[in-house]
């Protein structure tokens, strides 16, 4: 979070208190921290200023969404097609290795039992949408 205040952009959180979920703490923790180093590394890229966001609402009775969205440069059409491939990334050679939204994306579906999806709008900004279950069970050994 230091890293945040020293850039100056910003995130926002709206997250009601009455959402219980029973999950896996760290692994989720992490798909948060790889969307927002994301967001830092790729979408604010020539701003001074950008705002993130993160929210939750319950998807029926025993689902949740959660959305991590950006005001960024958004994420090209091509681009987006290839967001969750392992090894894609656009900063090859700057730091990037391609591996933080593929993590993401199999945490989400393979160990919390959920879906990960993203729109974008070049411009605009992009959305990450997170669904999952309220009670994640242990996987089968």
């Amino acid at each position: 979070m230091n890293q945040i205040r020293i850039s100056g952009h910003q995130i926002s959180l709206d997250i009601p208190p009455d959402i219980w979920l029973e999950s896996y703490p760290g692994p989720l923790g992490q798909v948060i921290t790889n969307l927002i180093n994301n967001a830092m590394f790729h979408a604010f890229e020539g701003r001074e200023m950008g705002q993130m966001r993160i929210t939750a609402q319950p998807l029926g009775t025993d689902r949740v969404e959660i959305r991590f969205s950006d005001n960024g440069v958004g994420i090209s059409e091509h681009n987006l097609r290839h967001i969750f491939d392992p090894f894609f990334t656009t900063k090859m050679g700057q730091g990037g290795t391609g591996l933080g939204l593929s993590i993401s994306f199999n945490i989400v579906t393979s160990l919390l039992g959920g879906q990960l999806h993203v729109t974008s709008t070049q411009g605009v900004g992009t959305c990450f949408i997170i669904e999952l279950p309220l009670h994640t069970t242990l996987p089968a050994l």
